[in-house]
């Protein structure tokens, strides 16, 4: 695809997201959220103000009479899937569910149906929302496995010794055949807690946190803390010898619908509005991943762009980059 510069017509904030592609452009809401936060909403009492004239704030309005199916002028609304911007911030949460004209139940951008604290600190916070931009070409799985919060692992292998005993302890994974969900850089990466017991060994290996989807089940797959990692928690002492292996089954995953946009997604031209280099890793309209390590402060890419990926681009691109088409 060739984007035309002259042409150019419209922008929009971007925000280096995972699983989120550049919304809009068209903007559809902007306001400020009451400065009482509520857990999981985005409140905003004061009448969100919609870019076309707004009747009926974030619930949609019908016409009456003999077009009542249809939508009244200004009032078309927000819509579940809806992408959220917290510009105060610069974090992405998706709408869940419109509770009222002025409330907004907000959900993780990943599909997994998690709430969202884009919202939840105390204080006033600017917010936009756009229409969700079609789903990705290599990142659209409409379904995934996902672990279990809570679920205790298999101990398969074992041969730790000399630990001080603990219960619970947050635990850095240092191998296993569970790494490709296991991403620190994602939204919601897999981590775990590991318990030893009275003899010095490990125990009770639980996941902490669900992380990101997998296309395939988890069953089967290993977590390993190595001697390394082991002693790396406090609480479990600098002297144990020894690691230890996990492995899931089928009772400790989940298979989760995702919440996923239609349609081909629109593509843009990225601008580098940072004052320094940096570096962007983007997904093509084509489809393809590239990695673009040194973009210069006030230069545009010479691709059509669907997403920024979060993984890869640098944080002087936050905040500051800009999405033409």
């Amino acid at each position: 695809m060739i984007i035309n510069p002259s042409t150019l017509t419209n922008g929009v904030l971007v925000i280096p997201d995972d699983d989120v592609n550049i919304p809009g452009p068209a903007l559809k809401f902007s306001g400020t959220t009451d400065a009482v936060a509520v857990a999981g909403k985005l409140v905003d009492t004061t009448r969100p103000i919609q870019v076309n004239p707004s009747i009926g704030g974030f619930v949609q309005t019908l016409q009456t009479g003999s077009n009542q199916n249809q939508v009244a002028f200004g009032g078309q609304g927000v819509q579940v899937g809806d992408i959220v911007y917290n510009t105060s911030t610069n974090v992405i949460a998706v709408v869940g569910a419109i509770d009222s004209s002025s409330i907004l139940s907000l959900v993780l951008p990943d599909g997994s149906g998690i709430v969202s604290t884009a919202f939840d600190a105390a204080g006033t916070q600017a917010y936009a929302i756009y229409q969700a931009n079609g789903s990705a070409f290599n990142n659209g799985l409409s379904f995934g496995f996902r672990a279990t919060v809570g679920a205790i692992l298999d101990e398969t292998d074992d041969n730790t010794a000399g630990y001080t005993p603990a219960v619970d302890q947050a635990i850095v994974a240092s191998g296993g055949t569970i790494f490709d969900i296991m991403s620190q850089t994602s939204r919601t990466p897999l981590t775990f807690t590991l318990s030893v017991g009275g003899g010095g060994d490990a125990t009770d290996c639980k996941v902490a946190t669900v992380g990101k989807f997998s296309a395939n089940s988890l069953a089967g797959r290993t977590v390993v803390f190595d001697q390394a990692a082991m002693r790396n928690v406090t609480a479990f002492g600098n002297t144990g010898t020894g690691d230890v292996t996990f492995t899931f089954n089928a009772t400790d995953e989940n298979l989760v619908d995702r919440i996923q946009a239609s349609g081909k997604p629109k593509a843009f031209q990225i601008y580098n509005g940072h004052t320094t280099v940096a570096a962007f890793n983007v997904l093509t309209a084509g489809g393809d991943t590239v990695l673009l390590p040194q973009v210069p402060a006030g230069s545009v890419l010479p691709l059509a762009v669907v997403r920024v990926w979060f993984a890869g681009t640098t944080g002087a691109a936050l905040g500051s980059t800009i999405a033409f088409t």
